[in-house]
């Protein structure tokens, strides 16, 4: 501790992270940061330090790790390239919905603004944090790094879940600063008690209802499952929402049956979740909608008249419950049911994704992780997928990114290291973070990762076939090292499964060894699933 008893800054903010309940960093050090990591030695006894191979892994990482858990984490880079390695990481955690602390070093204080050209600056680097971030600070003097770092803290833990960042520049870390740092308050949105009324009073009459869930809607599920069965509602999700009710469940409608009910439906409630694709593309003339969400300006943001209800849905669900009390509403499982047959035989031709997706249902447990990665197989688990339990799907969300799978699982599997946690990638998107797999035998983090090879980015090639002829294919055809042996050459386990069976065979070893795993499927060419989720405006 410095001589006059003020802690260092550096030292603040190891208070808050403990404070805060933060206990794993996932970091890549740098000269910069130096006086931060010589505190974190102090810290070991409470902080899992986690070394990854690249910037971008500490951001997917700790996007996993927030995701699997609904907690906040952190990760620390250098500045200039470091953060923007990990910036494609900042901006998925951004669609993820995910509470990533950023810590970013910063060149000398004395050089801030002067385009000196000094070793990792950037012109304006909080303009890039402020990008991917909800909430970006810099600390710029010793007597306010308390109130910023305290701030930053309240930030992540307040209102919608995003990343949020702190820079110290290089001569501060070790800058003795008055005052105190503890855990972040949470500010959340003082709910509208008339407005839930209004809610109910809607629901209540409508005829034909939908739920569309979301990311926010993770932690309301028992309560998302009691208004669905009072008022014998659909639950429908794109991908962040999976797992809110037992997709089980014949109230359950995946995303291309609930396309085919928009037309009908006369009230859509919106439970955490921005309800993109239906609203930007299914059209919504006539469509009377609900929106719950901390996001304020998600409450209209389609300027449709919704009735917004800006608050955190494990809050508002229940509050509407106890407003609707007991409503009489026809049972509508075995209607819900024979459409939901009728779907799944119109999408029995997605072979071999369907049975793949068997196979690793039939493997896992209910609570197991699925990651998302971009890759065909992913895309159909959308909607023919049965997740049963909230977090188990894992989505980088409107980020659309590809290649963070690897390392998202990584993280997940640190944060929730007593759940299975399983990576779904192509083997284009699986090199992205490849790499990784050295972090995860370094730390014994036994995630496993299953990569369709096609030896292309395969749905680059097949758009590309599709709209400009098979032999105008260009920049999509890939050539692969031999990914078993790339795996075990980190010491990971590398099986290899031919079809569906073998697939399931070889995750249950994968799960029963509790090493990291990777398993490559060789496949060709698959049809597309895209008819069942980019569809047609139907009002």
């Amino acid at each position: 501790m410095p001589p006059d008893g003020d802690r260092t800054i550096a030292q603040h903010i190891l208070d808050g992270m403990r404070a805060t309940g933060i206990r794993q960093l996932f970091c890549l050090p740098g000269v910069q940061n130096d006086p931060f990591f010589d505190a974190v030695v102090d810290a070991r006894d409470w902080l899992e330090v986690i070394v990854t191979r690249h910037e971008q892994g500490c951001a997917y990482m700790a996007m996993g790790a927030a995701q699997a858990t609904g907690r906040p984490t952190a990760m620390c880079v250098v500045p200039g390239p470091g953060l923007l390695n990990a910036s494609a990481g900042l901006s998925s955690a951004c669609g993820a919905g995910a509470r990533v602390l950023a810590i970013v070093g910063q060149i000398h204080s004395s050089l801030l603004g002067r385009g000196l050209r000094v070793l990792h600056e950037l012109d304006d680097q909080p303009a890039v944090l402020r990008q991917v971030t909800k909430h970006a600070a810099i600390v710029r003097n010793a007597e306010d790094a308390t109130d910023a770092i305290q701030t930053a803290f309240d930030e992540l833990v307040s209102e919608t879940p995003r990343p949020v960042a702190i820079e110290v520049p290089a001569d501060m870390w070790a800058m003795p600063a008055p005052g105190a740092v503890g855990a972040g308050t949470a500010t959340m949105p003082t709910i509208d008690v008339g407005a839930v009324q209004r809610a109910a009073d809607k629901l209540r009459a409508a005829t034909n209802p939908l739920i569309w869930v979301g990311t926010g809607a993770q932690d309301a599920a028992p309560a998302v499952r009691e208004l669905a069965e009072r008022l014998q509602a659909p639950v429908a999700t794109r991908r962040m929402g999976h797992g809110v009710l037992d997709e089980t469940d014949p109230l359950f409608v995946p995303i291309g049956l609930a396309h085919r009910m928009w037309a009908d439906v006369d009230l859509v409630l919106g439970i955490g979740s921005r309800i993109e694709f239906p609203l930007l593309q299914w059209g919504t003339t006539g469509l009377d909608l609900i929106q719950i969400n901390t996001d304020a300006d998600e409450l209209d943001r389609h300027g449709i008249g919704a009735l917004g209800i800006h608050g955190d849905a494990a809050e508002v669900v229940p509050m509407l419950l106890d407003e609707l009390g007991d409503v009489q509403c026809p049972d509508r499982r075995a209607e819900l049911s024979a459409r939901r047959a009728s779907f799944f035989d119109d999408i029995a031709h997605l072979e071999p994704q369907l049975s793949y997706l068997a196979a690793i249902r039939d493997a896992l447990p209910d609570d197991a992780i699925i990651v998302e990665d971009s890759t065909q197989v992913t895309f159909v688990a959308h909607f023919a997928y049965q997740f049963r339990q909230p977090r188990t799907y894992l989505s980088t969300g409107f980020a659309g990114t590809l290649g963070s799978g690897v390392a998202a699982a990584i993280g997940a599997k640190a944060g929730a290291p007593d759940r299975t946690v399983v990576a779904l990638a192509g083997d284009g998107g699986f090199l992205f973070t490849a790499t990784e797999l050295a972090t995860a035998v370094q730390h014994g983090i036994a995630a496993i990762v299953v990569v369709f090879n096609d030896n292309a980015y395969g749905n680059v090639k097949r758009i590309q076939q599709e709209r400009f002829g098979a032999e105008r294919t260009i920049a999509s055809t890939l050539v692969n090292p031999d990914i078993v042996a790339f795996a075990e050459s980190f010491g990971c386990l590398g099986l290899r499964a031919t079809d569906p069976h073998a697939l399931g065979d070889a995750l249950r070893t994968a799960v029963a060894s509790g090493r990291p795993a990777v398993i490559e499927v060789p496949v060709g060419e698959v049809p597309s699933p895209w008819p069942f989720l980019v569809m047609p405006q139907v009002r």
